[in-house]
């Protein structure tokens, strides 16, 4: 099935309305075999790694997986296959909250090799694809920087787990939200003027958001495309609004879209883009906290160095021998240890000559005066006797 594709690493070829036609007809055929049907509860009713994986859970994980995206400056449709595939997968399947990683890497490693493959098909050579297009994020890498709890041999078995069960083709294409965002936007660019056409990079970005969030995997992907359209081209002046729900009205018909079901689609579309309107505005609940995880051995090498100073006196080159030196205020009030030294280390540390008898009377009245022992006989000094007083 030809699509055109887009911004995000897609053809950039604008083909005619039958062309596009045709290729809507063959997405609402697949439309069915690449829909999820997630049955998550909202709440675990059991706690631990036996319990349920939930729609928080689920959450969690594409927007860890929203997050590779943008790490690696993939396109919009590396991520919305992977979300897909992860859906699919969950739905087919009852996986425990400790697979749930794993599970979300493997299918975020397998949609971008299948991206990378298509496009080296589409391209016919493989030298076409320059940049950091041409790599393939390594399993190794993915773990490291998502921090789950698993291998890359994990996430290796996971992969071919994932494409057997999905039954996924080498070189098929999922039918996505954005598969039909795309074919939508193509049809609009035909009939209004350039003035009037929506951003698709805006439109991508808003479908990535929405699609983080599980309650739209209880829409169709056309209905959901559709409605995010209609939500981001009702915002214009009345005279331009009445062309534009004309054009919306003819494309509305074409899905066979019922006015019930797309009224409860805007409703939601608008409930999971609320947060993020006016985020510059507003201080939101939502902002995502970055948290560092540091090993033991990390955490003793980091020593705070902002309160340690320098509290030993300073040593003057011209101090006279025995005479001490006043200590600062700050150094005083500062407690440190002072390592004690015997006489004989500090008479060979001294500089030659060596000193004279008076040098060592004035170093032993100024030191050893305190202590009860007398060492002055040790170096011939002998004690005064009071009558010579």
């Amino acid at each position: 099935m030809e699509i055109p594709m887009d911004v995000a690493g897609s053809k950039s070829s604008c083909p005619d309305v039958s062309t596009l036609m045709q290729s809507l007809q063959q997405a609402l055929a697949l439309e069915a075999k690449f829909q999820p049907k997630l049955q998550l509860p909202s709440i675990a009713s059991n706690t631990g790694e036996s319990g349920e994986i939930t729609c928080a859970m689920r959450d969690g994980a594409a927007h860890v997986l929203r997050c590779l995206k943008v790490w690696y400056d993939l396109p919009s449709a590396v991520l919305l296959d992977a979300l897909n595939m992860m859906d699919r997968f969950m739905s087919r399947m009852k996986a425990r909250p400790k697979h749930l990683s794993c599970i979300a890497i493997s299918s975020f490693h397998l949609a971008a090799c299948q991206w990378v493959d298509r496009v080296k098909q589409n391209n016919n050579e493989a030298s076409s694809i320059q940049g950091p297009l041409q790599v393939v994020p390594e399993p190794q890498d993915l773990v490291t920087i998502s921090q789950c709890k698993c291998t890359a041999g994990d996430i290796n078995r996971m992969e071919k787990i994932v494409e057997a069960k999905l039954a996924c083709l080498p070189q098929e294409e999922p039918v996505t939200t954005l598969t039909f965002l795309n074919l939508y936007h193509s049809l609009l660019s035909t009939t209004l003027p350039a003035a009037l056409q929506p951003d698709l990079l805006i439109l991508s970005c808003k479908l990535e958001t929405i699609c983080c969030d599980a309650n739209y995997a209880a829409f169709p992907s056309s209905l959901l495309a559709f409605a995010l359209l209609f939500v981001e081209m009702k915002c214009h002046q009345p005279a331009i609004e009445v062309i534009i729900r004309d054009v919306l009205s003819e494309l509305q018909r074409l899905v066979q879209v019922k006015d019930d079901k797309l009224s409860e689609c805007i409703r939601m579309v608008s409930s999971v883009m609320a947060p993020y309107d006016g985020y510059a505005q507003s201080n939101p609940s939502h902002r995502q906290r970055l948290t560092w995880k540091l090993s033991r051995r990390t955490l003793k090498q980091l020593r705070p160095t902002e309160k340690l100073v320098n509290v030993l006196p300073t040593i003057e080159e011209n101090r006279q021998f025995g005479q001490v030196q006043k200590r600062s205020r700050r150094s005083r009030l500062t407690p440190h240890k002072v390592r004690p030294v015997s006489p004989g280390a500090v008479l060979s540390s001294l500089p030659l000559p060596f000193p004279t008898k008076e040098d060592l009377t004035s170093f032993f009245d100024n030191f050893v005066a305190t202590s009860p022992y007398s060492f002055r006989f040790l170096y011939g000094l002998e004690e005064e006797s009071p009558s010579t007083a």
